[in-house]
């Protein structure tokens, strides 16, 4: 898992403690700021992770958000404090505009994060919908990946958050085309725009989109090959050796 944690950017000052851990701690914990800031201040992976879980939103001022975020350079850092506190912080929209308008890669990323979380929650009222769907055409050809990553995510959540853009949004994705290179791992949904609504709606509905019936379907006829089974540990194997062997008769026992 630390290997994992630092392949995805996020340095040498991490442990390796799963996700579903952290969240264990921060249900047993509650909110509790002061020692947020004092996990945050560790500069340790995991701690910022459960920091973002702790944090009071109404607790920050414009400032202090500015001094958490921009002097991070780990994406998944980036969209843990966006999606967790600053969405929920009465300072979001001022954050908002200020990142979006700037030119440092993952604040921007942050920015376009923020406006999709509030167009989520309904708070994005003041939003001229139009001119944003065209900046979004605008911008995304041209903008670093991870700016990249975080206009599509609003893309995808005003199509699926505001059911009248839709099918503008649909559209633009199809004009903007496959910008992500990487291959899709299984079990993971597209970031094309439209595939991604496709399946959110799908999802929504209680149905399968066809690639995730497809990817069902191939897992099925594996194990009913007995294909992906995990490999006996050695210890198993070993523990199962000696269990056979005592049960075999010895050499004297065999010679009389």
């Amino acid at each position: 898992m630390r290997q994992r944690y630092v392949r995805d950017g996020a340095g040498d000052n991490v442990f390796g403690v799963l996700l579903g851990k952290l969240r264990g701690l921060a249900a047993a914990l509650g909110t509790n700021h002061g020692l947020g800031l004092e996990l945050w201040a560790t500069g340790n992976h995991e701690a910022r992770i459960l920091a973002c879980m702790l944090l009071e939103p109404s607790a920050l001022t414009e400032k202090e958000a500015r001094g958490l975020l921009e002097p991070l350079s780990n994406p998944t850092l980036v969209d843990e404090l966006v999606g967790r506190v600053l969405v929920h912080a009465p300072i979001a929209q001022a954050l908002q505009v200020r990142w979006m308008e700037g030119s440092a890669e993952l604040p921007r990323r942050a920015g376009w994060k923020l406006l999709a979380g509030r167009i989520a929650r309904g708070l994005a009222t003041e939003l001229d919908v139009g001119a944003t769907l065209a900046r979004i055409e605008r911008e995304l050809p041209d903008a670093p990946y991870r700016v990249k990553e975080g206009i599509n995510f609003c893309l995808v959540w005003i199509g699926l958050h505001l059911p009248a853009y839709t099918a503008e949004v649909i559209a633009i994705g199809e004009r903007l085309g496959r910008w992500d290179p990487r291959p899709i791992p299984k079990g993971c949904t597209s970031t094309y725009a439209p595939e991604w609504i496709a399946a959110a709606l799908a999802l929504r509905k209680g149905e399968k989109t066809a690639a995730r019936k497809t990817m069902e379907a191939a897992a099925k006829a594996k194990t009913t090959r007995g294909e992906g089974k995990p490999a006996p540990s050695k210890a198993k194997a070993a523990l199962a050796r000696n269990k056979s062997a005592g049960k075999k008769p010895s050499a004297g026992r065999r010679a009389r």
